[in-house]
């Protein structure tokens, strides 16, 4: 048993984390709770404000700018979310079974540094001090910077479909696919690079943004529509014109229905609630062998694995993956 004034000590300590950690919290939200003005557009409530260092588009900007860039804004967060929602058929992360008693994105604009937004995947509530009621909400973050035509809000809105159907976050996946989806808002030439041979598995998973190339790839191999040729993607080069304006939709949805499945199966192997994982596991590297193997199969169920070389060549390296110790 510990001595008494160790005891106690100890006591202290705890309260005297535990009020840091309120604090830490408080101050986290203080600033989003603070933002005065609001713009709902569907499922997306745009909180800003035009005052102080987290003034947007800036302060004095006229009131034509200011709904020119409210509107812009509003319009590519719906085009993002019919787009992935009507025109892919992903299932929309609101009432989805993640997200249940989600019944909004709040999209907060901010100053940001080194970063133009971000996307949480836990349900936060917040307490506007300006507005009434108080509710779970996804949360998207955009820079005061944000100018039209730059494609952040649409990213961001995909990371919300990636959550509702996934606990994986591994960079490769998460923020490569989603850099990806950026080519159905931009015309012009989409890069790519063959996919990845025997040994070389390793130096794409530890890519990020820059995964990008590996999946317009894919999406090429995968859809006759990118290309006017008769089987896509039968030749080497770095870059192509899509033929459709978007293509590889089918792929993208069946690797995330992969992914909804094996993370249950990983949670399951690894004791973790299927429900709720620890932001560490959602990182984790050992959620690759299932990101791999969910990748498989989505390319044996949409892809002309037997009519490309590449494609077969692939499909091989990632079987042999899975049979590694």
């Amino acid at each position: 048993m510990l001595p008494i004034f160790q005891f106690k000590r100890r006591v202290i300590l705890w309260i005297v984390l535990a009020t840091c950690s309120l604090s830490a919290a408080a101050d986290w939200k203080a600033p989003r709770e603070a933002l005065d003005k609001r713009r709902i557009e569907g499922e997306f409530h745009i909180y800003y404000t035009q005052e102080g260092e987290n003034a947007f588009p800036w302060i004095g900007a006229s009131p034509q700018r200011i709904r020119d860039m409210l509107d812009g804004l509003a319009d590519q967060l719906s085009e993002a979310n019919r787009f992935y929602g009507d025109q892919l058929g992903l299932a929309r992360p609101l009432g989805g079974a993640r997200y249940r008693n989600v019944r909004a994105i709040d999209v907060h604009i901010l100053k940001l540094e080194g970063k133009k937004g971000s996307t949480g995947d836990e349900p936060i509530v917040y307490r506007y001090r300006n507005f009434d009621g108080a509710a779970p909400a996804l949360t998207i973050t955009l820079s005061t910077q944000w100018n039209p035509p730059n494609l952040t809000p649409n990213h961001e809105v995909f990371h919300t479909y990636q959550y509702g159907y996934t606990f994986f976050k591994n960079a490769w996946f998460l923020e490569g696919m989603a850099r990806s989806m950026e080519k159905a808002f931009k015309g012009g030439e989409v890069r790519t690079e063959p996919l990845p041979r025997h040994g070389e598995l390793q130096q794409l998973m530890a890519r990020s943004y820059g995964a990008d190339v590996f999946w317009n790839r894919l999406m090429y191999l995968c859809d006759a529509s990118c290309s006017g040729s008769g089987v896509a993607g039968a030749d080497k080069r770095d870059s192509y014109l899509p033929r459709a304006r978007f293509c590889g939709g089918k792929l993208v949805r069946a690797t995330l229905e992969q992914y909804q499945t094996l993370d249950k199966e990983a949670a399951r192997l690894r004791g973790i609630d299927p429900n709720d994982w620890p932001e560490d596991e959602q990182w984790s590297e050992r959620n690759n062998p299932f990101l791999l193997r969910g990748l498989r199969r989505a390319i044996e169920s949409q892809c002309p694995v037997q009519r490309n070389p590449e494609l077969a060549a692939f499909r091989n390296v990632l079987k042999e993956a899975e049979t590694r110790p």
